[in-house]
Formats: C-alpha cells, sequence, structure tokens
C-alpha cells in the first residue's frame, strides 16, 4: 500500500491558520501521537483532544455497512488527519493513544463513531469521551416537547463565530461519499481539519465556563449555584472569615492594654512639683518607717530633750539668765519663804 503525508495549512475564525498533517503512515502518526501526548502532559488547564470521524459511504440496498475511513484528532492549533482506510489496518500508535493512554477526548455526537471503532475492536474509556451534545443545547425543545440534539455547525455558530454557520453549506452532502477516495480532495481535507479542530475549541470554550461558572470555585466540584461556593467550601470560609474577626479583636484588646501600661509609667516617671511653699506631711507609709526622733529632728516639733532639760533647769534654778528685763527682776528678787512646808526646800527645817 503507498504511503504519503501531505503538510497542509487552513485558514479558520477570525483569520487564524491551523497546521494540518494528513498521513497514513505509521511512523508520521506515531511521531505526531507522541507531541500530542506531550503536550497533554504540559497543559493544565485544557487537558483534552478534539476528535471526529468519516465513514465510507452507506449502501443504498442496506446489505453492507459502512466502515471508518478517517479519524482527525486536533489539540491546540494542529490537526493530524490519519486516512486509516488507506492502512493495513493495525496501526498501534494510534491504538494505543485512543484507549490506553487515558487521554481525554471531546465530540459532537459520538454515537455513530463509538459504533464504528468497536467494528475496528477500538474502544474508547465511556469516562475518557466527552459528547459536547449532552453538556450544551441550542436548540431547544421541538414542536412535541423533544429535546433537539444541536449539530456541530450550530453549535459553533453559537458558541465559536458566527463565520460558522455556513460551514456545512460550503460542502456539498454528496462529497460525504468519497471520504475512501486517496488522496483526500483539497475540499475534504479541508472539511476533516476544520471537524477536528471545532470539536477542541468547542469545548474549550465550553470548559472555560463549566470551570468558572458552574464548577465550585473552590474545590473545583459541580455546584448547581453556577460558580458560588459549595456548601462545604462555604462554611469554611466562614470559619476563616471568623477567625480572622477574633484575631483581630485580640490584637485590639492587647494594644489597648499596652497603651494603658504605657501611660501608667510615664506618670511614675513624672518629675515632682517643685512647689515648696507648703511643707505636707510625710505619705502613707512612710512616716511609720521613721522612728520618733527622727521624725522630730524633720520637723518644728520641740525636740524631747531640749523639753526636758529646760524642766530641769527650773527646778534646780541653774537656768542662765534671760536677757528679758522683765525675767532678770523678777529672778534678782528674794522670793518670800511660803509657810507650805511642802514647799520648802529640803535642808531648811
Amino acid at each position: 500500500m503507498q504511503a504519503f503525508t501531505q503538510i497542509r495549512t487552513f485558514t479558520v475564525h477570525g483569520g487564524k491558520e491551523i497546521d494540518v498533517v494528513y498521513t497514513n503512515e505509521e511512523e508520521t502518526m506515531s511521531k505526531y501521537l507522541k507531541m500530542y501526548a506531550q503536550w497533554y502532559a504540559e497543559e493544565e488547564e485544557n487537558k483534552f483532544v478534539g476528535l471526529d470521524l468519516e465513514y465510507t459511504p452507506e449502501d443504498p440496498n442496506h446489505e453492507e455497512d459502512n466502515y471508518l475511513a478517517v479519524v482527525q484528532l486536533s489539540m491546540r492549533n494542529h490537526v493530524l488527519v490519519c486516512h486509516y482506510s488507506w492502512t493495513n489496518g493495525e496501526c498501534p500508535a494510534l491504538r494505543s493513544f485512543l484507549q490506553n493512554q487515558g487521554i481525554v477526548f471531546c465530540t459532537v455526537d459520538k454515537r455513530a463513531d463509538f459504533i464504528k471503532l468497536y467494528y475496528e475492536k477500538i474502544i474508547i474509556p465511556r469516562e475518557n469521551w466527552i459528547d459536547i451534545q449532552e453538556f450544551v443545547n441550542v436548540k431547544g425543545l421541538n414542536e412535541r416537547g423533544n429535546l433537539m440534539r444541536d449539530g456541530m455547525a450550530s453549535l459553533a455558530t453559537s458558541i465559536i463565530d458566527e463565520s460558522y454557520s455556513q460551514m456545512k453549506n460550503k460542502f456539498p452532502p454528496e462529497r460525504h461519499d468519497y471520504w475512501e477516495e486517496r488522496p483526500l480532495s483539497d475540499l475534504n481535507l479541508e472539511y476533516a481539519a476544520k471537524d477536528a479542530y471545532v470539536s477542541y475549541q468547542l469545548y474549550v470554550k465550553i470548559w472555560f465556563f463549566l470551570r468558572y461558572l458552574v464548577f465550585c470555585p473552590g474545590c473545583k466540584k459541580e455546584d448547581t449555584l453556577r460558580g458560588h461556593l459549595c456548601d462545604k467550601c462555604n462554611a469554611a470560609e466562614i470559619k476563616v472569615e471568623r477567625a480572622q474577626k477574633n484575631v483581630a479583636a485580640e490584637i485590639a484588646r492587647l494594644n489597648a492594654e499596652l497603651a494603658s501600661v504605657q501611660a501608667e509609667l510615664a506618670s511614675l516617671k513624672a518629675p515632682a512639683s517643685s512647689d515648696n511653699t507648703q511643707q505636707t506631711s510625710p505619705p502613707h507609709g512612710k512616716r511609720r518607717k521613721m522612728n520618733d526622733e527622727q521624725w522630730l529632728e524633720s520637723s518644728d516639733a520641740p525636740k524631747s530633750s531640749d523639753y526636758w532639760q529646760n524642766l530641769r533647769k527650773s527646778w534646780t534654778g541653774d537656768e542662765q539668765k534671760s536677757d528679758d528685763p522683765w525675767t532678770t527682776e523678777m529672778s534678782d528678787q528674794q522670793s518670800p519663804k511660803s509657810d507650805n512646808p511642802w514647799l520648802t526646800k529640803p535642808g531648811n527645817y
């Protein structure tokens, strides 16, 4: 079987260009699938790969089933188109990438795709294959009240860009009968590449809304309030806010207590008043620590020793003459003897 590989570039919405690799070579498939796996490992937000399939035409007599013809994979601004019907049917790199590496794929309507892959003995785990039609509905309900499934063109027009409204009209329906043609025409190749790229870009947009509008921002689990915190995360946030308020109140209380202590220390360190015109009594407690003699020495009260000495002199007549003339005159006169024997000095009776 003749091997071929083409590298092309196509323009999509907004004038953006995408790189397309079209091949049936196992070695080329393996090379680019390894590149996708590396991108997937490095990706933090858009951790998925766009997937689309094309089939051989249906038998008008319905005697034979149509089968898988083309497999398209897309990630970032790159598309890998594998012409599966023009391989030997083994494609170990492609099989491993689809079902054995735990990679998540996104598709618009995977019901028929699941059957075609099953015929080729390729089974993508259910949890790793997302059908975009199950997440978003644009058309709404039909006349019978049943939910209508949206096609890729209507979804792309509503979510990505209005230019995709003519996406299907530009591709004639009869061209779907030529997916087994080798090599694919430019029209078929461009259509296949854009299908895979749109599948990837649709889920990029949808995942943004799911991540920020449907999932809880705290635990990233689905929340019916669309973007609000779930009950568990909301309770945890309230607990943290209360703890922060309690800490702030405690800090304010400690600051007030510290200010009070500092004010008290400042009052104790203030200098004493310089007004000494009025002598005040010693403070309570200080007087008790002083004995009587010390207190008498520090006050204007008569000294006890002088008091008793003067009293003794008045009895013995040893007091000195005063400079006062009245006191001197009376002391020089002889006092008359008293008839009271008790007043008589000893030795005179």
